[in-house]
C-alpha cells in the first residue's frame, strides 16, 4: 500500500512538472535563454522564439481557441485528457521536453485557462 502512494505521488509530481506556472514574476524574468532551446525540432507550430510563442498564443486566445502544449510522459497521464474534457482545451503533444517557446506559449495559456476557468483549474483537472 506503501509503494502505490509513492507511485501516485511521483506520477503527480512528473505530470505537474509540464504545467508552467507564472504566477511567480521574479521566476519569470530570470530565464535564461539559450540559442540551443529556441531552436528545438518539437516546438509545436515551428516557433523559435518566446515572442512567436506568445504572438500565436493570443492570436488563437483572440481566435476563442484555447490550446496547452504537453511532452514526453506528461502527455499521457490524466491532466492533458482532463483538461481537454472539462475545459474542452486542444492538447498539443510534441515529442522530447518542452523547449522554451513553447513554456513562454503556456504561460500565455495558462493565464487564459486561469480566468477563463478559475484559478484552480489545473488543480481540479488533476483530481
Amino acid at each position: 500500500m506503501r509503494n502505490i502512494g509513492i507511485l501516485l505521488l511521483l506520477m503527480t509530481f512528473i505530470c505537474c512538472n509540464n504545467v508552467t506556472r507564472v504566477n511567480d514574476k521574479e521566476k519569470e524574468n530570470t530565464k535564461i535563454i539559450k540559442e540551443s532551446d529556441l531552436i528545438e525540432s518539437g516546438n509545436y507550430n515551428g516557433i523559435k522564439t518566446c515572442e512567436e510563442a506568445e504572438k500565436l498564443a493570443k492570436k488563437e486566445i483572440n481566435e476563442g481557441k484555447l490550446k496547452y502544449i504537453f511532452s514526453g510522459f506528461g502527455s499521457r497521464q490524466e491532466l492533458p485528457k482532463n483538461l481537454e474534457k472539462l475545459y474542452r482545451i486542444e492538447i498539443i503533444k510534441v515529442d522530447g521536453v518542452l523547449g522554451i517557446p513553447n513554456k513562454c506559449y503556456n504561460d500565455i495559456m495558462y493565464k487564459k485557462i486561469q480566468e477563463k476557468f478559475g484559478d484552480d483549474a489545473f488543480n481540479k483537472a488533476m483530481e
